[in-house]
Parts: structure tokens; C-alpha cells; sequence
């Protein structure tokens, strides 16, 4: 069997210097996909992405020369999928074991914000329709952000960071090893905040959610 493959993603956003080592290291091992205006990462680091993917309505005017470095998908503007939408479909469709979606929290734009989180949902559908173990996560120098439903999952950090458990569907249960505070006994209904802003003991927590949840890690360091 095939080894899986994992994917990196880089959507149309700021990325600040003081964290490029971060994410240079996070794609050594991955196919790099720069989605529209994410081509700017790359850019600026003097390197190539392996797929560059958009309508390029966000991506500054390149060369043929630089183009040729690449496989490049495009797109018309006008469409039913945001570009983040179809560059998840395309690494699902092409075999990801693994998926790390960066530049997906936007500081101005709340809806691509919502939109880009909840694309993790279309992760949970490919898995449940093709028995798959794909992990996804959006991921930034002091954030990742993981949709669980019906399944259990291992977090790294540091000790005191902030774990929130935030549940979309109105019947939600949690367990947790590794956290300071114990998960709530009645469990979880949506639109409840008595599960955010925990922390982690360790350098580890593993948490089991029964229902859908969103899972916020912040890093304190």
C-alpha cells in the first residue's frame, strides 16, 4: 500500500517574518500548494510550491518562467468553491494522509475566517464515505484548530497552553487526559463557553469527543 501523503497549504494571507521558520519547517516532508495569493509566501522565501491553484484574483503577476516550476490549476472567478475550498478538494483527491492548511485565519475578513474553519468539515465527509484516516488542521505559529466528531485525537504543546473545546451540535461529551480542568459532567450543548480556555498539564492531551467539536489549542509561548 501506498504511503500517504501529506499536504501543506498556503492561502491568500500575511505572513509574518519573525514566524518563517516555522513554517518553512513544517513543509519539508509535504507537497506545497500555494492557493491564489498564497503564491506570496513562496515568493518571498525564493522557493517554488509544488501546485499553485486559483481563479488569481489575489496573486501578483508572474512570469512563464516562474510558472514553469510548477503545476498550476486555474480557475474562472466566477464559481461555486472559494479557492481554499477546491485546494482541499484537490489534496483529498490525490491521496492526502495528512493536510495543514495555513494562513486561514484572516485579521479583517471574519467570513473567509468561518468559511476556511468549516472547510475541516469536508474532511469528516470524505472519511466517512471513504472509511479514510485523513488528518487536517489549520495551523499558524501559535494556533491549530481541528474539527472532531465521534473521535479522539493526541495535542502537543507546552505546559499552561489554552485548549478550547468548542461544540457545534447540541449533544456533546468530552473526555480529557492532560488537562487541568475536568471536561463538564452534563456535557455540552451548541453555543456553551464552559469548555474554552483550558490548559495543558504537559506537553501532551489527548481528548475523546462524542458529537462535533472544534478544537482551539493557543500557544502561550
Amino acid at each position: 500500500m501506498a504511503a500517504k501523503k501529506a499536504y501543506s497549504l498556503f492561502l491568500n494571507n500575511k505572513y509574518s517574518s519573525k514566524d518563517n521558520r516555522f513554517y518553512l519547517s513544517r513543509i519539508k516532508h509535504s507537497i506545497t500548494v500555494a492557493v491564489d495569493g498564497g503564491i506570496r509566501f513562496f515568493l518571498k522565501n525564493k522557493i517554488y510550491p509544488n501546485i499553485l491553484i486559483g481563479d488569481f484574483d489575489s496573486a501578483p503577476r508572474l512570469s512563464k518562467k516562474y510558472l514553469s516550476n510548477m503545476e498550476v490549476l486555474s480557475f474562472p472567478s466566477q464559481k461555486d468553491k472559494t479557492d481554499s475550498h477546491l485546494a482541499l478538494e484537490l489534496a483529498l483527491r490525490r491521496g492526502a494522509g495528512q493536510i495543514e492548511i495555513f494562513g486561514a485565519v484572516s485579521e479583517t475578513e471574519i467570513d473567509h475566517t468561518l468559511g476556511n474553519i468549516f472547510l475541516l468539515e469536508l474532511v469528516n465527509k470524505f472519511n466517512q464515505l471513504n472509511s479514510a484516516k485523513v488528518h487536517a488542521s489549520i495551523i499558524s505559529a501559535r494556533t491549530e484548530i481541528r474539527l472532531l466528531e465521534n473521535a479522539s485525537a493526541l495535542f502537543r504543546g507546552q505546559k499552561g497552553d489554552y485548549v478550547s473545546a468548542i461544540p457545534l451540535s447540541n449533544t456533546v461529551r468530552a473526555k480529557y487526559i492532560g488537562l487541568l480542568y475536568p471536561p463538564p459532567k452534563s456535557g455540552l450543548r451548541f453555543g456553551d463557553s464552559l469548555s474554552l480556555r483550558n490548559q495543558l498539564l504537559g506537553k501532551t492531551c489527548k481528548i475523546k469527543i462524542t458529537g462535533k467539536a472544534l478544537i482551539v489549542i493557543n500557544r502561550t509561548s
